[in-house]
């Protein structure tokens, strides 16, 4: 048996994009601060796994064909404790009517064909996650938001929803006047992007553009985004996939005191449309932006809500508290099943 509240050691497994090269995801800098202990490893197999209580793997399992391989070559009882919160794109639930099928990219169907690891479109991630799940290679299963959740529940998967968090390096207020009217803040190489985007500047709509996730670009990390949400009135959530949510975004603008205009969004929650942000189709998306443009005491009302929200109460703490709480579970089951 393990004392309930010792620190645990865990093995987090997590590739970093160009631009991070050196940091740690925010869940492995969270569970430092709550006192456990951290080892960051990328893909390699060759690894203790007894020395740590649980192999965490941050957002996608598929990024790790090594230790995968790894896992599938051990006997059962002799594999690590293995956790996945899941934070990338899955295929929407069927109770959300959304579409099961969306035109992906060249560079996603080119990874598809090729086999490549680092495919992440969601009817890939689906089947690489069904398999894992089938092999017995994934114990714990966090999915991130509503969504994902119900789309677990479809699939016959046990899982625990977690909620991306504000977390202190996501920024906060800064007090400086707001120069920029609208922004998008992301990846622009999807097809169904770049379309919306000309369609805002032909409505006469000037969103700024800022930032790729696969470039050495300043504009997305650090204190260089912080400062420039901080000047942003308006970000625009234009989706990567019909009606998903995209916590991150929307968490960094709230931080900073940014109004979020999204496309509508199935099961957005924690967030409340109207409350802390604004939904609204592509078509009446110019109508809105220019409402909450002229409108600054509407607009200031929503982001201080959002703002208290994000950093009161969707917090990374939070989240990994409950996280760590489903582990300590697990690990104790596991310790008298042995016993």
């Amino acid at each position: 048996m393990i004392e309930e509240d010792r620190p645990l050691s865990f093995l987090v497994c997590d590739r970093r994009i160009p631009a991070l090269a050196g940091t740690k995801p925010t869940v492995a800098t969270v569970l430092e601060e709550m006192g456990h202990s951290v080892t960051m490893t990328e893909d390699n197999p060759v690894i203790d796994f007894a020395k740590h209580d649980v192999m965490l793997q941050w957002n996608n399992p598929g990024y790790f064909p090594k230790i995968h391989r790894t896992l599938l070559a051990m006997p059962k009882e002799k594999r690590p404790l293995t956790a996945v919160m899941y934070a990338e794109p899955l295929p929407p639930p069927i109770a959300s009517g959304l579409p099961r099928w969306s035109g992906l990219n060249i560079a996603e169907i080119a990874k598809i064909l090729l086999r490549d690891w680092r495919a992440t479109d969601i009817y890939t991630n689906a089947v690489v996650l069904r398999r894992m799940m089938r092999e017995g290679t994934i114990d714990l299963l966090f999915v991130i938001g509503g969504e994902q959740e119900e789309y677990a529940a479809e699939q016959g998967y046990r899982s625990w929803r977690f909620d991306y968090g504000y977390h202190e390096n996501f920024g906060n207020l800064l007090g400086l006047e707001r120069d920029v009217d609208v922004l998008f803040l992301g990846e622009t190489r999807q097809r169904r992007r770049r379309r919306l985007l000309s369609r805002l500047h032909r409505e006469g709509i000037d969103v700024v553009v800022r930032g790729s996730w696969h470039k050495h670009s300043k504009a997305l990390w650090g204190e260089e985004r912080t400062r420039f949400l901080n000047r942003t009135k308006i970000v625009v959530h234009l989706q990567r996939y019909p009606g998903k949510v995209a916590s991150k975004r929307f968490i960094l603008a709230m931080a900073n005191g940014a109004l979020v205009i999204s496309e509508p969004s199935y099961r957005a929650d924690p967030f409340v449309d109207g409350q802390h942000f604004i939904s609204a189709p592509i078509e009446k998306m110019p109508e809105a932006i220019r409402y909450y443009l002229a409108h600054s005491e509407e607009r200031e009302r929503i982001t201080a809500a959002a703002h208290r929200l994000v950093t009161q109460e969707v917090t990374w703490v939070r989240t990994m508290s409950r996280v760590v709480a489903v582990i300590r579970s697990a690990i104790a089951d596991r310790s008298n099943r042995v016993q």
